[in-house]
């Protein structure tokens, strides 16, 4: 899954010599946080709600209201912006861009293809994607079961689950606490999930949760 397929094309973007206090606007009545800053089609920095917080609480505290008022709408994007912006390829995996997001602690990324800005992604998106991969918008059954980290175990699960003829809506795997193995978790398309878990339970297979998801 591809960020060119995810990402936010229609984007809101600024100059670097527009006021702080219109990028403020722009944030607030959009209500996103993070708004790129261009020249032409090139990225050259980002305004956030963090950084509009930042100038707002750095002229002295001594200034009267008039005064601060009268700075801080002086104040250009340009002053304000974070420039060294991480960005990405549209063609980096959703799961790449999510592992930058996270190890960067940042809440968007910016998506640049021959030095153009045609995109960007958020911590937001990625997490719509996610929902959507674990099947959380869908009625169903979410099964949690341990099997060996092994080829082979997670082909015999699904056996035993077509056997029933049952839909499979999702299915991923994580890292179990016992060494060897794996969880895999299951969104069934079906709210009657006791006879599956009878069967994978008799075959080996531990069930370590299942509900009714509806």
């Amino acid at each position: 899954m591809l960020v060119r397929k995810k990402m936010k094309k229609d984007l809101i973007t600024i100059t670097k010599n527009e006021r702080m206090t219109v990028a403020k606007k722009i944030l607030e009545e959009k209500n996103i946080r993070h708004l790129p800053v261009v020249e032409g089609k090139k990225l050259i920095g980002l305004v956030t709600n963090m950084d509009i917080r930042k100038a707002e609480a750095s002229p002295a505290t001594s200034l009267e209201i008039r005064e601060l008022h009268y700075l801080l709408d002086k104040l250009t994007v340009g002053e304000i912006m974070t420039r060294n912006v991480i960005t990405i390829s549209p063609d980096v995996s959703v799961e790449e861009a999510a592992t930058i997001l996270h190890d960067n602690k940042i809440g968007c990324l910016p998506v640049v293809e021959d030095g153009n800005l045609v995109g960007i992604i958020t911590e937001n998106d990625v997490m719509e994607i996610l929902i959507n991969v674990m099947g959380m918008k869908e009625k169903g059954s979410r099964l949690e079961v341990l099997a060996e980290d092994k080829p082979g175990a997670l082909a015999e699960i699904t056996r035993i689950i077509k056997e029933h003829n049952v839909n499979i809506i999702s299915v991923v795997t994580d890292v179990a606490d016992e060494p060897g193995k794996r969880v895999v978790v299951f969104k069934l398309k079906t709210f009657y999930f006791e006879p599956i878990k009878k069967a994978l339970e008799a075959a080996g297979f531990p069930v370590l949760y299942a509900k009714i998801e509806k």
